[in-house]
């Protein structure tokens, strides 16, 4: 603490300090306080100051304005999203099977749907090969069935 003090009272005794003491308001103001020997000194230090001053101003502005930014691009995402979701949902009434079949009967088109499920395709392979015989053999017979039936 001790050299503290020490560096206190150097400053305080100094003539630099006296001299900015006796300054007065009026002189802050006509700007002769910037000619007192301890400003002088301290010229580099306010020129420091100042333009850390502006690169803060830089540095807030050039922030809010990502922040603006980001503010923005998080809407329009927001926007994007309940669209495709607005549109997903859409697409779904409109591929349902209830939907395509009423659509069907508005138009007068001749169309009737299949009694027979689709056949799945699959790669070719040993075990492939016989679950398609098996159930080719199985449509064929179905195929009789129906024919037989109908012309009973």
């Amino acid at each position: 603490m001790s050299w503290i003090k020490n560096i206190f009272e150097t400053i305080v005794g100094s003539e630099d300090f006296s001299e900015l003491k006796s300054s007065k308001f009026r002189d802050f103001l006509n700007g002769s306080i910037l000619k007192k020997r301890f400003i002088q000194k301290q010229y580099g230090l306010l020129i420091l100051i100042a333009v850390l001053i502006f690169i803060y101003i830089d540095n807030r502005y050039t922030c809010e304005s990502q922040i603006t930014r980001e503010i923005k691009l998080k809407k329009e995402l927001q926007d994007v999203k309940f669209e495709s979701l607005t549109i997903s949902a859409e697409l779904t009434t409109l591929g349902r099977r209830s939907y395509v079949l009423n659509y069907i009967n508005e138009q007068g088109l001749n169309l009737k749907e299949s009694p027979v499920a689709p056949i799945i395709i699959t790669a070719p392979g040993e075990e492939n090969e016989k679950a398609l015989k098996d159930s080719l053999t199985k449509l064929n017979a179905k195929k009789d069935t129906t024919t037989s039936i109908a012309v009973d």
